[in-house]
């Protein structure tokens, strides 16, 4: 088995227009502008990384908000390769062994599949089995019922150096991979998602 550390990046409806939140194509609400994963062996060592950008073509620049966040511009996706081309390359990077996916949150994977649907690539379960690592540690660190850690707090309580910044999805995915490494010993019985259920995160 391998243990998959996954994060996304994705970009939202915005009138230029007005300034203003507008409707989201109803197809896909979140186009993922990046992908970013770090798998791990038994060992719990990093065997290999990826690393995606993606060509936002649902809602061709990015919503200001979200560029100020990822600290990137439109022009920085020019020459990215658009979603199919990255998802073939991430199924390679998959490759056919068994994959535990750990995420940090609850969004990542519905828009994974929001997006594969829209792309009409959902053909099979990518994703079989999955966790939710935030809200481990958020009980782990007895945060009030409901209230979530951030990434960032949690790599700074936990003392895991930080090399990089956040918000950009391969270094929170490898974020995510220390804090798993980190906290494996503790991590029995965590509860375990089934992808098959993924529009019930929603």
């Amino acid at each position: 088995m391998n243990y998959i550390c996954l994060d996304l990046e994705f970009n939202g409806a915005f009138d230029f227009a007005t300034g203003k939140s507008a409707e989201s194509n109803e197809a896909c609400h979140h186009e993922i502008i990046q992908i970013g994963a770090v798998k791990l062996d038994r060992q719990f060592n990093i065997t290999d990384t990826f690393n995606a950008y993606v060509k936002p073509t649902i809602y061709p620049r990015l919503n200001p908000f979200i560029a100020d966040v990822i600290k990137m511009k439109t022009e920085d996706f020019r020459n990215a390769n658009g979603f199919k081309i990255n998802y073939l390359k991430f199924k390679e990077f998959l490759s056919d062994s068994e994959n535990l996916f750990v995420v940090w949150g609850e969004t990542d994977i519905p828009v994974l599949y929001e997006n594969l649907s829209y792309y009409r690539l959902v053909d099979e379960p990518l994703i079989i089995k999955y966790m939710n690592l935030q809200s481990y540690v958020s009980s782990m660190l007895r945060r009030e019922n409901g209230q979530q850690i951030s990434l960032k707090n949690a790599v700074e309580t936990l003392g895991i150096q930080t090399e990089n910044n956040y918000h950009n999805a391969v270094y929170d995915a490898y974020y995510t991979a220390q804090i798993f490494a980190a906290l494996t010993p503790q991590l029995r019985g965590i509860k375990i998602f089934c992808s098959n259920h993924y529009k019930h995160l929603k």
